[in-house]
């Protein structure tokens, strides 16, 4: 997972919130709320990127959150993601 591509599914419809967004998939009706840092992650990947590169970004938008956790939290979260349809993966 560390080097593979994440990039959304372009069907997917972002609405943001104050704290956070709703991701909406039109076809199935699927509905993921996400916090602000869901939001950013989603936002990192409008653009291929990797792992590694979300964790620099929210590590350091985030300093008072230890690396592991971000670690974590954001593979979770991408698996999650990609297990609803909302993110693809590239090897």
């Amino acid at each position: 997972m560390d080097a593979d591509f994440f990039a959304i599914n372009p069907d997917i419809v972002l609405r943001s919130e104050e704290e956070g967004a709703f991701l909406f998939e039109p076809d199935s009706g699927r509905i993921c709320l996400v916090n602000e840092v869901g939001r950013s992650i989603w936002k990192l990947c409008k653009n291929p990127v990797t792992l590694s590169e979300i964790i620099v970004r929210i590590t350091h938008d985030y300093a008072d959150v230890p690396h592991e956790k971000v670690h974590a939290e954001c593979r979770e979260f991408l698996s999650n993601l990609e297990k609803l349809g909302f993110l693809s993966i590239a090897h």
